[in-house]
């Protein structure tokens, strides 16, 4: 008998008990070669072993428990009760390595490119975003850069690491290699076997490096934003579902903030950072006023954001039904213009949440209390210009995550513009991203792009900010 196996047997003589605390402070590759060495190590570490596995996990990833006990919908505490530690652990491990290794699904393994994108997701939603008691009692408080604390987000940090298998997985999932884009394609065909939950991995990822290279890409991102099919009445001409669920239309919001995400680059002329990325994408990036303890979504205060717009003579071709096929713009190298860099400067203002023109058919959570606002925007630049009125509300998503905004933007007193938002990283995330359109929605009117982000989340700039 060799002296590894003597020691093997010696090692199951101890009292599970104690064979147990000792396999909880070894990693999941240790703990996994143990079980494969008998079938007692294969019994003792067996899936149904919860404890152990919890105790494994937590080595590695955050405690779910800490994002679920924080989140406003309570009914998100549930997911627990059906929480297997043993699967959780093997399907993020088992999606991290292929991703280093870059050895994701082919495009037409869809089955397979939806279970790595899910798990990436659960990463990120399950990542701890502010103290929970215990740290509290040890005196850490909640500070404006809380990555420290959550091991998922140090995971996701190591952007090189992982950023070519993630592009792939946002932007090839669903699709056949050799599809090649037609200017009679239109969304539903380019979209039609992609997973959404690949559009929501891109919207809390970020702008990819192959978007910024590739027109096809560019252009992808635009006919969802500039088509005017895509929103009415049903879903309040913003980002949302048209099937009266008032919850994210994620492709939608795909395009949004690939199309303004590389115009706010634009506009500030890489002197202000964009405050993007899995960092920006969970709850709490902001701090709450204690000023005003009832803005919980940390409304008061200033905000820099930006729009876009296409030419009107693009926007009537490539929407118009009876432009001839051959002269329709597919959009991936129309020229499109940036609007100025804008400082929002709001407040908590209650008094209007009788306003009809805030009020929505949609429906919202009430987990939080739907909050009413008012404010002045100004440009950065051009500082005589008039300032322009703002209000608007904000109010939770159906589901308990996602932050839905509207603006009312009025000049000389008249209610010129509207714009609806979403926040998709949570409340007190990073940027409220959205779609504007006129207040009368007059048939054929302009639409576009928009994005606005809490202050004190970008990095100081030279430009010269109205304040």
């Amino acid at each position: 008998m060799s002296v590894s196996e003597t020691s093997s047997i010696e090692l199951l003589e101890l009292p599970q008990e104690l064979l147990s605390h000792i396999l909880a402070h070894l990693d999941a590759l240790t703990v996994t070669r143990f079980k494969q060495t008998c079938k007692t190590a294969d019994k003792l570490t067996s899936a149904q072993n919860q404890l152990l596995w919890k105790a494994v996990f937590l080595q590695v990833f955050d405690d779910p428990s800490d994002a679920w006990a924080m989140m406003p919908n309570q009914d998100r505490t549930k997911e627990g009760q059906n929480w297997d530690w043993f699967r959780e652990l093997r399907r993020r491990l088992v999606a991290l390595n292929a991703l280093r290794s870059r050895k994701t699904p082919l495009p037409e393994d869809q089955a397979c490119s939806e279970e790595f994108i899910d798990t990436i997701l659960s990463i990120l939603d399950t990542a701890k975003f502010t103290p929970n008691t215990r740290d509290i009692r040890q005196g850490i408080s909640p500070s404006l850069d809380d990555r420290t604390l959550s091991r998922n987000l140090k995971i996701l940090a190591d952007y090189d690491r992982y950023r070519a298998g993630i592009e792939i997985l946002i932007h090839d999932s669903g699709r056949s290699p050799k599809s090649r884009i037609t200017r009679s394609m239109v969304v539903a065909d380019e979209e039609h076997n992609r997973p959404e939950s690949a559009s929501r991995l891109h919207v809390l990822n970020g702008i990819t490096i192959r978007e910024r290279i590739e027109h096809r890409a560019r252009g992808i991102a635009r006919r969802k934003v500039y088509n005017w099919h895509l929103t009415g009445p049903d879903n309040d001409y913003g980002p949302f579902k048209r099937d009266g669920t008032g919850r994210v239309d994620w492709s939608l919001l795909e395009g949004v903030c690939s199309v303004i995400g590389r115009n706010f680059e634009f506009c500030v002329e890489s002197q202000l950072s964009l405050p993007s990325g899995f960092a920006y994408s969970i709850p709490h990036r902001t701090l709450a006023d204690p000023t005003v303890p009832e803005d919980w979504a940390r409304v008061t205060g200033s905000w820099l954001g930006t729009y876009s717009f296409l030419d009107y003579a693009d926007l009537f071709a490539f929407n118009a039904a009876n432009f001839p096929e051959s002269e329709r713009p597919t959009l991936d190298r129309e020229h499109e213009a940036c609007g100025d860099l804008m400082r929002l400067s709001l407040k908590i203002d209650q008094s209007i949440s009788s306003d009809p023109v805030l009020k929505t058919s949609l429906p919202f959570s009430t987990d939080l209390p739907p909050l009413y606002f008012s404010g002045i925007s100004r440009a950065s630049a051009g500082l005589e210009r008039p300032s322009i009125g703002f209000r608007g509300c904000a109010f939770l998503m159906p589901g308990g995550r996602e932050v839905r905004w509207r603006y009312i933007i009025s000049y000389a007193g008249q209610d010129q513009w509207q714009l609806e938002g979403i926040q998709p990283g949570g409340v007190r995330s990073g940027g409220v991203f959205g779609l504007w359109s006129q207040c009368d929605h007059e048939e054929h009117g302009p639409v576009g792009p928009f994005c606005y982000f809490p202050a004190e989340l970008c990095k100081p700039t030279t430009l010269v900010l109205v304040s």
